[in-house]
């Protein structure tokens, strides 16, 4: 059976976690940040996990992740 090829656009922005789930970063950070209440700024560091919906599709994008 043939490999199946990754995802290459998804690879670079989600990661694998060990419970199964997916993280990436949150968007809105690079320009126009001047407006944003630093609350707001400060939130925007955080990872952001998938949902269930993205990890059903997360899995066929990236079959090798775990």
């Amino acid at each position: 059976m043939s490999k199946i090829k990754t995802h290459k656009g998804a690879a670079k922005r989600w990661k694998a976690l060990a419970n199964g789930l997916f993280q990436r970063r949150q968007t809105g950070l690079r320009h126009l940040n001047r407006k944003l209440s630093p609350n707001t700024r400060r939130a925007k560091h955080a990872p952001v996990v998938c949902t269930k919906g993205q990890k059903r599709h997360l899995d066929r994008l990236l079959p090798y992740s775990h």
